[in-house]
């Protein structure tokens, strides 16, 4: 299997992580694939589950950790890939 490219960015390995919801695909998982030279990706299902208002503003908090989140995968990842599985099934 060869490498792929997204854009200008070449992988060094041909993987893309798959993006599993409510906690399990966040920035330290996605960067660390990217820093490898894989595909990271982020799942937004639920991301903000860990913020303080997500039981009365689930949207603002799932915002606020989704950024957070890909600040957290670039931390680690350099200029690796990374991108987002965004469910469009979800209400908001």
């Amino acid at each position: 299997m060869k490498n792929f490219k997204i854009g200008d960015k070449i992988t060094r390995v041909p993987l893309i992580q798959g993006g599993m919801g409510v906690g399990i695909s966040l920035g330290r998982l996605a960067g660390s694939v990217a820093k490898a030279g894989g595909v990271g990706i982020i799942s937004t299902a639920q991301i903000g589950y860990r913020e303080e208002d997500f039981d009365r503003n689930p949207a603002a908090a799932n915002e606020r950790a989704i950024a957070g989140e890909m600040k957290k995968a670039r931390q680690i990842s350099g200029d690796g890939i990374i991108g987002y599985n965004i469910m469009v099934a979800l209400k908001e």
